[in-house]
């Protein structure tokens, strides 16, 4: 085990030149590119479809079918919790919704194929942020709904699930379903710890999850319009904003790192 961290110094030295990525973050992510980034579709009203889904299907089960469909699935929670226990580091595991986010910006930094530069992503993650959470928190102060454990009464909607669907979507947007996919499932399990928890209903796993999509949605639709009125394709000069990410391992104590530069 002593020759552990030697071993590891090796492997990210013969290794390192293969695995940094530098990416020039623009809408190709080609190095040194400065076209201005790629339109973004237009609004679709067929985006409205999933979120909408969801979203009702929360309001119409915390409405009119909680009695037979949020307190079945919160007692069958309870007793796979009596039966398996709570689950290890969840103090830890509640930081995850921010997972697919930090995804979403930091794939196109290691060079996979990309739709739009860094600082467009960032926008967009941050209009989709502020719309989502906004609103689930605006939701929240509004809506009397006492959760499982009766610790509060700001049950509905979850605000991790909008959180981390979030992050799911802008995934899937950016990157494809095959990224997306990945995302999902984490977003999902996310939600799914939530209740088993007893800190949310299932009805409010819904509706999050639903205002968290459609705010993936708004932040997309919305970003051409702020990137124009920003004058973002002048920032930095008109320069593409060049990004590495570099993994390595620290030779004193063996510990796995990774390194984050921009260059202007």
């Amino acid at each position: 085990m002593k020759r552990l961290p030697v071993i590891l110094v090796l492997i990210s030295v013969l290794m390192g030149p293969q695995v940094r990525a530098q990416v020039a973050e623009r809408a190709d992510s080609t190095a040194l590119q400065t076209t201005p980034a790629l339109r973004t579709p237009s609004f679709k009203a067929t985006q409205l479809i999933a979120p909408g889904a969801l979203a009702v299907a929360g309001i119409g089960v915390h409405t009119f079918l909680h009695k037979e469909v949020d307190i079945p699935i919160r007692d069958a929670a309870l007793d796979l919790g009596q039966k398996w226990g709570p689950v290890p580091y969840y103090d830890y595991l509640r930081y995850l919704p921010a997972v697919p986010l930090a995804l979403d910006l930091g794939l196109g930094l290691t060079g996979v194929k990309v739709e739009h530069r860094f600082l467009d992503r960032a926008v967009e993650a941050g209009i989709a942020c502020v719309v989502a959470g906004g609103t689930a928190f605006l939701l929240k102060q509004l809506i009397y709904s006492p959760r499982p454990d009766k610790v509060s009464n700001d049950s509905f909607p979850s605000g991790h699930t909008c959180t981390a669907f979030v992050g799911a979507e802008l995934v899937r947007l950016e990157y494809g379903w095959g990224w997306g996919a990945g995302a999902y499932v984490l977003a999902t399990g996310v939600a799914l710890l939530r209740v088993y928890h007893n800190r949310h209903w299932f009805s409010d796993l819904l509706f999050g999850a639903g205002i968290g999509i459609l705010g993936a949605h708004v932040g997309r639709w919305l970003l051409d319009p702020v990137h124009d009125v920003l004058g973002m394709d002048n920032w930095f000069g008109g320069k593409a904003v060049q990004a590495s990410l570099t993994p390595y391992v620290d030779p004193l104590s063996g510990t796995f790192c990774a390194g984050l530069a921009f260059a202007f």
